[in-house]
């Protein structure tokens, strides 16, 4: 779960920087509404702290949301497994025509 958190986090991160590196966009960040940082970090930080206690108020949820993730890390894994057999039966195929002189046919 921190995981996917952590990986939202660092991705929007990416987004709000993109427009700083491109100089077409100076336009649209005009006209767009101030940004205050010391508000937004002591907004952040009482939100994580209602996060965190969102399991004590409400120990179902939490229960659900571990289950699910349960699911989705299972699901995941297979996938992994999947893409990892497909891969590796493509490119075993290619190593042995290599060696041997002709490609496999691509369909």
């Amino acid at each position: 779960m921190w995981f996917l958190i952590k990986g939202s986090f660092w991705f929007s991160l990416v987004l709000i920087a993109l427009p700083f590196l491109d100089t077409s966009s100076q336009e649209a960040l005009e006209q767009a509404p101030p940004l205050e940082v010391g508000q937004s970090m002591a907004a952040a930080m009482e939100a994580l702290g209602d996060i965190r206690q969102i399991c004590v108020r409400k120990p179902e949820i939490c229960e659900t949301g571990s289950e699910t993730f349960a699911a989705l890390g299972v699901r995941a894994r297979e996938g992994a497994r999947i893409a990892y057999r497909f891969l590796d039966n493509r490119f075993s195929e290619e190593e042995a025509a290599l060696t041997t002189g002709s490609l496999p046919q691509v369909n």
